[in-house]
């Protein structure tokens, strides 16, 4: 009798026992996915240039937010337009709020075309701008944060290079897409990490299918 309650004792031990390493195995994961995502969020800047598929989360914040429009802690300065974004705070602002984000990064935004662009090479320091169409203004090599629209393109032929994204048309061979929106999209493959803001991908050349030969009849 006593040896039966001793092996009912050890079966209780041993079930409480793989309940705990269960536990202890779950804890464990659960805390390697949340070092996992918050070390993503948090890449340093080697990671993010050597890792091609690692977006910023600041890029989407940046791509959905407005530039030079007024700044609303300004509205009676000069110059108050809104033409800087904040990779700490995560938002824009303009050269008078340029004192709170002293010691923050923070990126200028020119206007090109009525455009919102980049300087190359400041966003070349946080984020893998490989691939993306170079444009030239004012001596500087800028890139196109948003797709091209239609009225910045130039009549094309079936011989032009073409953004493997959107189907806008590009200066060379070099390149595969017209905009940082284009990349990102291209990593992503999902239209829905552009809040609210439509988007345009290349349309599929359909195949026609070769229907069935009619014959006249014989006679």
């Amino acid at each position: 009798m006593d040896g039966f309650e001793s092996h009912s004792n050890r079966y209780v031990d041993d079930k409480d026992g793989n309940q705990k390493l269960q536990n202890l195995v779950q804890k464990q994961k659960n805390s390697m996915r949340n070092s996992l995502a918050l070390h993503r969020l948090h890449a340093p800047k080697t990671q993010q240039r050597s890792k091609f598929g690692v977006v910023p989360p600041w890029v989407i914040v940046m791509y959905n937010s407005v530039f030079f429009n007024n700044c609303v802690h300004h509205p009676n300065e000069k110059k108050k337009e809104v033409d800087k974004f904040c990779i700490d705070c995560l938002q824009s602002f303009c050269s008078h709020c340029l004192p709170s984000h002293a010691f923050h990064k923070h990126i200028k935004i020119r206007r090109y075309i009525y455009s919102d662009v980049i300087n190359r090479q400041d966003l070349c320091e946080l984020f893998n701008c490989s691939g993306i169409q170079t444009y030239l203004t004012n001596k500087a090599k800028v890139l196109f944060l948003k797709q091209r629209t239609q009225s910045h393109q130039q009549q094309s032929s079936s011989r032009d290079y073409k953004c493997s994204i959107c189907g806008k048309t590009l200066q060379d061979n070099t390149s595969l897409y017209c905009s940082i929106a284009c990349k990102v999209l291209n990593i992503y493959r999902d239209e829905e990490i552009f809040v609210g803001l439509p988007l345009t991908k290349k349309p599929r050349l359909r195949q026609t299918r070769k229907g069935v030969p009619l014959r006249s009849p014989m006679f």
